[in-house]
């Protein structure tokens, strides 16, 4: 009996792996499921490496070129949890309890020294970086709310609490978080607890002290109700653990989710397979899906978990919402040091650069270093176990542009840009390789010479650059993603559905939890026909992947 309903994933990163694997645990077995994946390789910016030591023969180093960690707290914590126990990957885990110095010691690099973050009610009264803000920030008890939709987490924070929280220490956050400006990225999407303790407390510290700000829909209620039931021991691992990892890295949740779908036989997984347009038939409800130098797919739904600017180009028509957010690129450095040559003076998990510290000029764009081998240093193998300094430098980010500008400047014959910043940027960017390397080595390794006071040469460098790697949450991103769900809810009628870092939480728990929404969404919108086939129902029962925008 062949299939009624055929569904193709559009992108093989982890929302589009995690979709196609819970389509393949929910789906009627007589729905075919195929992933199209552009590159060689599944997995997306989730890449690990395990080299050999040259240092210490028969040891070796594990490196991460993007994420290295997960949280385990929220609702989307425990939904990766719960994929990591039915993956059989718990043996792999690697947590980091509380008590550990990499999560208890975290840091802003201001006014030329490293400043520990306060754990506590306490420690914020009497931090350097914090109580001369207080007064001002004491406001925020007695404001009342500015009632817009939406606004810059920067507007948001200094109307609140004043510019120097903004400027000081919420932009060090959003560095870290998003490599992101804080004058330009929504409060409301990034920082949604802070938007609801305001509009329902109209004060953010009068809600958090009544325990108000956490947003969860009524789907997230019940899987969390449901995953609590079915993993008892989970809360346990919660409350101990900071963040976690793997022994061979992030990336190995990645390869469980292909192996386990490619053993599973429910879903065919095609790599090299670069998606030119899509075709929309709305009489026969189906999508014809262009794949380049290969024989198109037909599908009765697709989801996509592209980019949005890359699905933007693939529909029949125009949808602004998609193209409107910009995505930063980032430099990752990874930087490996003898344990005997260079040794923390702050252990913990690494530092960030706030906003105020012009960073774009005087620190080259870097936005801040992770202490990898205090945070998860059982991932070192052999000889190599606790023999190693290991850092990850990140650069870029939203000063990319500008950072790559002010190096074309200094390598102009005149010390000045010989045309506009754009132009320059386009120029730099078409340099060499090797030169932007060993530029963004040499301004990794010199941030550690002058914030850690780590003068010796790493045995070990690592450049890569990730080009548009975080999406950007612009101001007013629900509202546009309310209007996306409308137009792809009216314009395909259940034929398009979306996922992804693009559109509603950009961390990877976040990606493994929406994809899950959608595809769960997906399923429960098949019908069951006559002849006891499963069939994909129409517009009425449309699923877009948006209908959370509607929550939050």
């Amino acid at each position: 009996m062949s299939p009624l309903s055929h569904i193709a994933v559009l992108g093989g990163g982890i929302s589009g792996l995690s979709t196609a694997w819970y389509l393949a645990r929910t789906a009627p077995k007589n729905v075919s499921i195929t992933l199209l994946e552009g590159s060689k390789r599944v997995g997306g910016w989730m890449q690990s490496d395990r080299l050999k030591d040259p240092q210490h023969p028969g040891g070796s180093i594990l490196l991460e070129r993007g994420p290295r960690s997960l949280r385990p707290q929220g609702i989307s914590g425990l939904n990766t949890l719960e994929m990591i126990k039915s993956l059989h990957l718990a043996s792999k885990l690697e947590p980091v309890p509380k008590t550990s110095p990499a999560a208890k010691n975290r840091y802003i690099y201001a006014h030329n020294k490293l400043h520990m973050l306060p754990s506590s009610i306490e420690g914020a009264l009497t931090h350097p970086l914090i109580t001369p803000k207080l007064p001002r920030a004491a406001l925020d008890l007695v404001k009342g709310g500015s009632g817009q939709e939406d606004e810059s987490i920067e507007s948001f924070v200094s109307r609140r609490f004043g510019r120097g929280f903004s400027d000081e220490l919420i932009s060090a956050m959003v560095h870290g978080i998003y490599a992101g400006d804080v004058s330009k990225l929504s409060v409301r999407s990034t920082f949604g607890m802070l938007y609801h303790l305001e509009k329902d407390y109209g004060s953010v510290v009068m809600g958090m002290m009544m325990g108000g700000g956490n947003v969860e829909t009524p789907w997230d209620k019940t899987l969390k109700e449901k995953i609590v039931a079915t993993m008892p021991d989970v809360t346990e691992f919660v409350d101990k653990t900071s963040i976690y990892s793997f022994t061979d890295g992030l990336e190995e949740l990645s390869r469980a989710l292909e192996k386990d779908l490619v053993m599973g036989g429910r879903v065919k997984i095609l790599k090299d397979a670069q998606v030119e347009k899509l075709d929309f038939d709305h009489t026969n409800r189906t999508v014809k899906v262009s794949i380049k130098d290969q024989d198109p797919v037909y599908a009765n739904t697709v989801i996509s978990a592209l980019p949005p600017r890359a699905l933007h180009d693939l529909l029949p028509i125009s949808h602004p919402e998609l193209i409107h957010n910009p995505s930063v690129t980032v430099a990752v450095v990874n930087l490996v040091y003898d344990a005997k040559q260079a040794r923390l003076a702050s252990p913990g998990f690494g530092y960030l650069i706030p906003r105020s510290e012009n960073s774009a000029a005087n620190y080259q764009g870097l936005l801040g270093i992770v202490f990898d081998s205090c945070a998860i240093p059982s991932q070192d193998m052999g000889p190599s176990r606790d023999q190693t300094l290991k850092l990850t430098a990140m650069i870029g980010g939203h000063m990319f542009d500008d950072v790559l500008a002010r190096q074309a400047a200094a390598a102009d014959s005149n010390g000045k840009p010989s045309a506009s910043s754009t132009v320059v940027s386009q120029q730099a960017s078409r340099n060499s390789h090797q030169k932007l390397t060993s530029f963004f080595e040499k301004t990794a390794t010199d941030a550690v010479k002058r914030h850690l006071q780590i003068d010796s040469v790493p045995d070990t460098v690592k450049v890569h650059i990730h080009r548009e790697c975080i999406p950007q949450y612009m101001v007013g991103h629900l509202q546009r993603m309310q209007t996306l769900d409308q137009s792809l809810r009216s314009e395909y009628g259940g034929l398009l559905a979306v996922t992804g870092a693009g559109y509603l939480g950009v961390s990877v728990n976040d990606c493994i939890k929406n994809a899950r929404e959608v595809a769960e969404a997906v399923i429960s919108k098949l019908e069951e026909v006559d002849d006891g086939e499963a069939q994909l129902v129409g517009q009425q029962d449309a699923v877009t992947g948006l209908e959370r925008s509607w929550f939050l």
